[in-house]
């Protein structure tokens, strides 16, 4: 149905200067209505189609008893859970359902009362008669009817009665409207069409979405009749016309079905208002010997179509004109006769469309003969792709079974689809440009003409210089005479200068046999270029709109729009091969720019409200095809660059002349040039497609085109990321080799990228960055919500045993760094910077993180620093917790005792160390998981201050600007510490988002100890600085000294290993509350080394006693001591006052 293109000269009047204006309004109303319904249709939710919502769905039955079926949910859990679900989702769908039909029904009553005053005259200046007359009225009072009957079995072919029932009920239940206007036409809307049974043949379509089959639709119109005898007037005017002017398209009388496909659609709709002439043998005749003779798929609205012979199965009549056309063997016939000519138009196509073949004076000499071939072409398209999805399988398999003999099938007919296409698209634009320049080419061949007569006047009258001239009056008379009619000329009389033209043609066709011309090769030439002129003025006079318009109407290919997702399939396989495929594309997509033309024309006409969401709708569906057939170049584009054409190799530092053949690298330089024209095609094709659809359509082809380049970088980054497995026993060599091979692979994308921004006018870059920090951080964020999910399922305090279940390459990686790190199996030497395992070899240390950082880069260093600081944090409060659960009545009871007996940190009991003894005991067997906890906790404090020394040199080295920016902002703040708190109370919120937005930076620069950052805020447990000092004292017995290692080692293979997670994690745990605790803490254990110390002086003097275990004794907690100050940042006049100078001697001697 085309009303844009019906050339009947008033399709773009307003409404307000339409004669019809009352038609006009419905048209568009019911373009509106199906828009609406097709959006709809694509929405439907899935609840409605879900088996376990069946319960709580209803049909019309409902209304009969509602209480009835209210009651069956009242009271029951499950359902009154699933209700909630629905009314929650699905509430907004159903009232734009409800205002739907509720809209649909009024327009038909308001159609039908206008109608009904149509046939009793109550319009003096607006009759029937008139309106059937007039052209315009014609249209619209067809339209304004069959659109309605598009939209009943529109509706009925996407959402089934079933549906609708179900749809009614639900909204009239959760909006509590049982009763409202029009209910009853509501009702009988949305009442299930119930179907008859079929016959066997009625089988689904390969685009059963687009092929429209209601069985028994008179039953479904005869809910909404029009009044009888203006449809069969209305029938009566379109069988025997043409409605939309369109058989002067198309002149040759074996396409005039197809000129007439618009008004036929709507004679099938039509009929079903009138029923009584489905049965009528001779009127179907007439109909089918009209309309149907040599198809029986019909397209009725857009791109939807019926199939006859299924639709008219149940009219025997209807049925039996049908089939006397269409019997099994002409159908193979006609079927036979197309797929014959798709090959001699391909081969056709293929000669025009050379490089060269096309041009303005090609055009200007072979437009009929373009025409006629485009026609041919759209005609025998159209057929094959209808009938190829006929409804009824026997026909459908006798028309492709005709097609295997001439090696025709669905590629064979796209690539006549894109020639097609790619041949009218330049025609048109040929001949637009012919058309501008119309007058100046026609005063160029006239003056070219006139100089020629003149010139040969001049000939004849023997005074020209030169030797062929001839004295001939007659003919110099003659001749001045067509000088004289070729100089009245003018291009806008077409009639009379055409007259003209052919008169002195003729003439000097005469002059051109007289025996002393024809003897005159220069005179001959004269003629002949007088002639030729004259014929291009012909072909001038020629050049009008109407040929444009007969372009533009025979290119339509909206009726195989159902077939635009088969079709994306192929190409994108066509562009994958041949990129060339790209640049005819947007000619292909313009051959359904009608899609956008014929649902908005009367919206358009009628100058309606309704044309930004119908547009939109219409638009959204076109581009969305488009960018689909699209996915396919931005994965050659990633694919093109990763083959590394472009990645420059190893350069040369000494050329040897012998092998300067090898130094040229040809396969290189082919395969470069191979790569950068592919390129080339595609930007070219993505270009052209972008300018061919501006101000058609919102097609934004290089945000479509960088966001796919996200999608695509993405999904190749994610791929790359998970390849990283894990171990089941961490091994240092494989660990590394991994991650080196991992950094390759990043590396390589990474230079892609920058190929694609140097290629093409694409931000790569900043693309790489922005992908590659998203990936990183939803792999951080997988892993805290698995933390978060562990800790809410409340699992041991100890997360190492969980670690190997993580879910991304971040969490496989930490799993096997704490592997490696682990206290248990390694020792932290600081002056390294590394763990070692007890064989001297290095498990992991700064190479690690240089590695790491050459792979992922700050933002990865970053991510996989916040993923410990939540490890700390959810150990942390373990560590807490558990505590709080150990520190039983008793265990408090005796750190009361031992904080009397000691009393103040300043003094030196009497009975020295006795107390202690006494206190150890209570650490048993049972605090082991919670020292392994606090173990675990300074293990990641230790990666925690890599990582930070990592971040701070790389960002020093990397962004230097930004260090020393950050350098000197933070000292700014912390010498106005005391200002910035007091001015915090007036403008708290900007000075807390500026502090936090400090904070964020300083971690990524690796400015923000991980020794001096509180990660949560809980009470502390009582007499906390006491138990702190002596669990330290009963850790010390756990070790001896190293002095070769500079370190306290395990005396036993059965406890930690490693010393200085367990005081990292102490002075942690200690930091997350008020300083007071880890001085008081530094205090107690400074008394204890004092008493240790007195305690080695008296048995200095008894050796017998055990001096050398008491001497090792005040080392190891001297060590201790200034181990914690050490890591802790403790200055040292605090260090002062609880350890005398003279003490620390002792480990220097």
């Amino acid at each position: 149905m085309d009303p844009s293109t019906n050339g009947s000269g008033s399709g773009s009047e307003p409404a307000s200067e339409s004669p019809f204006p009352e038609l006009l309004g419905f048209c568009s109303r019911a373009q509106t209505l199906i828009s609406e319904l097709l959006l709809l249709s694509d929405r439907i939710p899935p609840e409605f189609r879900d088996r376990r919502f069946d319960p709580v769905l209803f049909d019309l039955r409902y209304l009969d008893s509602p209480d009835e079926f209210e009651l069956r949910i009242r009271g029951n859990a499950e359902l009154e859970v699933l209700e909630d679900e629905l009314r929650e989702v699905c509430s907004g769908y159903l009232g734009r359902f409800f205002l739907f039909v509720n809209c649909a029904v009024v327009y038909y009553l308001e159609l039908l009362k206008y109608l009904n005053d149509l046939e009793e005259g109550v319009y003096m200046q607006c009759t029937l008669d008139r309106i059937l007359e007039n052209e315009q009225g014609l249209q619209l009072l067809t339209e304004s009817m069959t659109l309605f009957g598009c939209l009943l079995l529109l509706l009925e072919h996407f959402m089934n009665g079933f549906l609708r029932e179900k749809f009614l009920v639900a909204h009239i239940r959760h909006d509590h409207c049982p009763d409202f206007l029009n209910l009853n036409h509501v009702l009988l809307l949305c009442r299930a069409h119930l179907p008859i049974v079929g016959s066997s043949r009625h089988v689904s379509s390969p685009l059963s979405s687009c092929m429209v089959s209601v069985q028994k639709p008179e039953d479904l119109f005869a809910r909404f009749p029009f009044p009888t005898e203006v449809v069969d007037a209305v029938i009566t005017r379109i069988r025997d016309g043409d409605m939309y002017n369109q058989v002067r398209h198309y002149p040759d009388p074996q396409h005039r079905t197809v000129a007439l496909s618009s008004q036929a659609g709507w004679l099938y709709v039509l009929l079903f208002y009138s029923s009584r002439l489905l049965h009528d043998g001779l009127v179907m005749r007439e109909i089918v010997d009209r309309f149907f003779k040599d198809c029986w798929v019909v397209t009725i609205f857009l791109y939807f179509s019926i199939d006859l012979f299924v639709s008219w199965d149940a009219y025997k009549e209807a049925k039996a004109s049908l089939s006397s056309h269409h019997s099994s063997t002409s159908i193979h016939d006609r079927s036979k006769l197309h797929y014959s000519k798709v090959t001699d138009l391909l081969s056709e196509l293929d000669v025009i469309l050379v490089d060269g073949v096309l041009t303005k004076d090609y055009v200007l000499y072979n437009s009929s003969n373009l025409l006629s071939l485009v026609q041919t072409c759209n005609v025998t398209l159209r057929w094959l792709l209808l009938h190829r999805t006929s409804f009824d399988k026997k026909l459908r398999d006798t028309v492709i079974a005709a097609g295997l003999a001439y090696q025709v099938n669905g590629d064979s007919l796209l690539q006549l689809l894109l020639r097609s296409s790619k041949l009218e698209f330049e025609v048109q634009q040929l001949y637009a440009e012919l058309l501008e320049s119309r007058q100046v080419l026609w005063h160029e061949k006239k003056n070219c003409t006139y100089v020629c007569i003149q010139e040969l006047s001049a000939h004849c009258s023997g005074s020209w210089v030169s030797s062929c001239k001839i004295k001939n009056e007659n003919l110099k008379d003659l001749i001045g005479k067509l000088t004289l009619e070729v100089d009245s000329l003018v291009c806008t009389r077409t009639g009379s200068s055409g007259r003209i033209i052919y008169r002195v043609l003729s003439v000097l066709k005469d002059v051109g046999q007289i025996h002393q011309i024809e003897e005159s090769l220069q005179i001959k030439q004269l003629l002949s270029e007088a002639q030729k002129c004259l014929q291009d003025m012909i072909k001038v006079l020629d050049l009008d709109n109407d040929t444009m318009s007969s372009f533009y109407a025979i290119s339509n290919a909206v009726y195989a729009w159902g077939h635009i997702a088969r079709f994306s399939e192929l190409l994108s396989k066509k562009i994958e091969q041949n990129p060339y495929v790209l640049l005819i594309l947007h000619a292909f997509f313009l051959k359904f720019r009608l899609l956008l033309d014929i649902p908005l024309s009367r919206i358009r006409q009628n100058q309606s409200s309704d044309l930004p969401p119908v547009t939109q709708h219409y638009s959204s569906k076109f581009a969305a095809q488009i960018c689909e057939t699209l996915e396919i170049v931005p994965v050659m584009l990633l694919r093109i660059f990763s083959e590394g054409a472009f990645q420059t190799g190893q350069p040369f530092h000494h050329l040897d002349k012998d092998n300067i053949h090898g130094f040229m690298q040809l396969d290189r330089q082919l395969n470069l040039a191979k790569a950068a024209n592919d390129i080339a095609i595609l930007s070219k094709g993505m270009t052209i497609m972008s300018k061919s659809f501006f101000g058609l359509i919102n097609l934004d082809l290089q945000k479509w085109l960088e966001d796919q380049m996200r999608k695509k970088l993405s999904e190749l980054l994610k791929n790359r990321l998970n390849s990283f497995s894990v171990f089941s026993n961490a091994e240092p060599d494989k660990l590394e080799a991994k991650l080196r091979t991992l950094s390759n692979h990043i590396m390589s994308l990474s230079l892609t990228m920058e190929s694609i921004q140097d290629l093409l006018n694409l931000n790569g870059n900043h693309i790489w960055e922005e992908v590659f920090t998203e990936v990183l951080e939803h792999c951080a964020q997988r892993e805290h919500a698995g933390y978060r999910k562990r800790r809410d399922s409340r699992i041991s305090p100890s997360y190492l045993k969980e670690l190997p279940n993580a879910e991304t390459f971040l969490g496989h990686l930490l799993c096997q760094v704490l592997q490696l790190t682990c206290p248990s199996r390694s020792v932290f030497i600081e002056p390294l910077s590394g763990w070692f395992n007890a064989e001297g070899q290095e498990l992991l240390g700064l190479h690690f993180f240089d590695l790491f950082d050459a792979c992922v880069g700050q933002v990865g260093l970053a991510r996989l620093d916040s993923l410990l600081t939540v490890l700390i944090k959810e150990n942390l409060e373990n560590a807490s917790r558990g505590l709080k659960i150990l520190l039983n009545a008793r265990c408090l009871e005796e750190l009361r005792k031992l904080d009397n007996s000691l009393g103040p940190a300043t003094s030196l009991p009497l009975l020295l160390g006795s107390s202690y003894t006494q206190m150890i005991r209570i650490f048993d067997p049972s605090w082991d998981p919670w020292i392994d906890t606090l173990a675990f906790v300074g293990q990641l404090q230790l990666l925690r201050s890599l990582v930070s020394l990592k971040l701070k040199s790389a960002c020093k080295v990397k962004a230097g600007i930004i260090s020393s920016a950050m350098e000197g902002m933070l000292a700014s703040i912390n010498s106005q510490r005391d200002k910035i708190l007091k001015s915090k109370g007036e403008d708290g919120a900007s000075i807390e988002g500026f502090l936090q937005s400090l904070k964020m930076q300083q971690k990524l620069c690796g400015f923000l100890s991980p020794f001096q950052t509180v990660y949560i805020s809980e009470d502390p447990p009582t007499f906390l600085g006491r138990f702190a000092s002596a669990f330290s004292i009963s850790q010390l017995s756990r070790y001896v000294l190293n002095t070769h290692l500079g370190t306290l080692t395990s005396r036993s293979k059965k406890s930690i290993l490693d010393f200085s997670p367990v005081i990292i994690g102490l002075g942690t745990f200690l930091h997350q509350f008020h300083p007071f605790h880890t001085t008081q803490y530094l205090q107690f254990m400074g008394q204890y080394v004092r008493i240790t110390a007195e305690t080695t002086l008296e048995l200095l003097h008894k050796p017998e006693k055990g001096s050398k275990v008491a001497s090792s004794e005040v080392s190891k907690s001297i060590f201790w001591l200034l181990c914690f100050c050490k890591y802790m940042g403790v200055p040292k006049d605090t260090i002062d006052s609880c350890l005398p100078p003279p003490l620390i001697t002792i480990l220097h001697t």
